[in-house]
């Protein structure tokens, strides 16, 4: 089994512009996960992205809202495992890489 990083992406918990995060669907769909998960990683609440050094930072519509990691045979498995996040339900995305 390999494992692969799931970024997710899209409004925090913290952001009011977002939809309403809702921490009970995350708890369910971790669980859910079982033996799958195998880093809880941590939602965050609130990112900022840094360009360039000779930027400040700013908020981006695709900031990074947390992470976790998984345990999976291929891609195709991590990606159905990532289409069940409650991510979606809140306006965002996932960013899956696979880790050495």
């Amino acid at each position: 089994m390999d494992k692969f990083l799931i970024v997710f992406r899209g409004s925090t918990a913290g952001e009011a512009e977002g939809r309403r995060h809702d921490p009970l669907k995350w708890e369910s769909w971790f669980d859910s996960l079982g033996r799958a998960l195998l880093d809880r990683g941590a939602l965050s609440q609130g990112s900022v992205e840094v360009p360039t050094r000779l930027l400040g930072p700013k908020i981006s519509s695709s900031a990074m809202s947390g992470y976790c990691v998984i345990g999976a045979s291929d891609f195709n498995d991590a990606v159905r495992l990532a289409k069940t996040s409650p991510i979606f339900d809140e306006d965002g995305s996932v960013e899956i890489a696979h880790l050495r």
